[in-house]
């Protein structure tokens, strides 16, 4: 059956966590020639590796979690998913738009596109902004599943759960890399699982706080975990991937694990309820830091990666704050409606992309 929940602090910090992880991960860069461009045996690489398969589940599984507590209901499938398209498709489109221009005409950047094929960011996956596209497909497919109560109790949680993995590894068996990435719908069959799990442990806490299975599954974690760094040093040859095998197997688990810690950090709290907003622009500050160091001839890592952090992290912040202010730049730009809110909403508005 369906609870409801009050604010947890505990959750609140670790989506500030998360958010952290993913603009260090954006700081750093996926490969040689992303981010800061570091090289494959340095610290930051291997900092990168290590986090690799937990970043995005945690920040997906923390949205599942915050959805739950306000699912999608039958009758209003359309009002849910028209605030969704506000909520996720137009910051898609006009600060991803904005990020596509800047790379487009800045010089320095690591990669640039031509202005003629803006409209591509809507159909085809952009960067990071993938994740706006594949989280709507999910949420498309997590309200008609609510709306139809097909998920309502435990065993049909878990065959909800079940048929999103075997979509996965489906997806990984019979779908080629070539075809075309059409509305980031490979991302979001990647991401429906940790959605779904977020869902389960707000929505079943009984299961989930079972020491026996928290046990089984930290267990697990810390087995991938030392299977990973194995790899790292070349001890054990193997291919991870974030879809299948030990990878996953550290995302699943790991999340659950997560959530299952429990601590409050009021910092991370508050970094937390700029969280969306800090997804949408800190590229903006995390590219913007380096290439103005770089121009300056300052090229020393540690000092690169703190700025283009900090940056990343706080100029979206200041964002917020005046494009909160406006109507038509917090519809466009935030997602969120031209009313402006009152005091009272302004942080639960903040604290959720659902």
């Amino acid at each position: 059956m369906r609870t409801t929940s009050k604010k947890d602090t505990s959750i609140e910090t670790l989506r500030g966590l998360a958010i952290i992880l993913v603009v260090i991960g954006h700081v750093i860069g996926s490969g040689p020639d992303g981010g800061m461009k570091v090289a494959d045996d340095s610290f930051l690489r291997h900092f990168y590796f290590t986090f690799q398969y937990l970043r995005m589940p945690l920040f997906t599984v923390i949205s599942g979690w915050v959805y739950a507590l306000r699912p999608a209901k039958n009758g209003e499938l359309w009002s849910f998913n028209v605030k969704k398209v506000r909520r996720l498709m137009l910051p898609l489109f006009f600060v991803g738009g904005a990020y596509y221009i800047l790379q487009s005409i800045i010089p320095g950047t690591n990669f640039s596109y031509g202005l003629t094929d803006i409209w591509r960011i809507l159909v085809f996956p952009y960067t990071f902004y993938w994740y706006l596209q594949a989280l709507f497909l999910v949420f498309i497919v997590i309200s008609i599943v609510d709306a139809q109560g097909w998920a309502d109790v435990f065993r049909h949680w878990l065959i909800f759960f079940v048929i999103s993995i075997v979509f996965l590894f489906a997806r990984n068996a019979f779908i080629p890399q070539t075809f075309p990435n059409y509305l980031g719908f490979k991302g979001a069959i990647y991401l429906l699982p940790f959605f779904v799990i977020g869902v389960g442990i707000q929505r079943f806490k009984n299961y989930f706080e079972n020491k026996i299975f928290v046990s089984i599954s930290a267990t697990l974690l810390i087995f991938g975990l030392v299977f990973q760094q194995l790899v790292w040093y070349d001890i054990i040859d193997y291919t991870f991937k974030p879809s299948d095998g030990i990878g996953l197997l550290i995302g699943v688990v790991g999340v659950v694990v997560c959530l299952r810690i429990r601590f409050s950090v009021k910092w991370l709290i508050w970094i937390g309820s700029y969280a969306y907003t800090i997804f949408l622009f800190h590229s903006f500050g995390t590219a913007g830091g380096r290439i103005l160091l770089n121009r300056s001839g300052i090229e020393n890592t540690t000092l690169v990666f703190m700025v283009s952090l900090l940056l990343g992290i706080f100029l979206p912040v200041v964002a917020e704050e005046i494009l909160n202010r406006f109507g038509i730049t917090r519809f466009l730009f935030l997602g969120r409606s031209y009313k402006y809110p009152s005091k009272r909403l302004k942080m639960k508005i903040r604290t959720t992309v659902s």
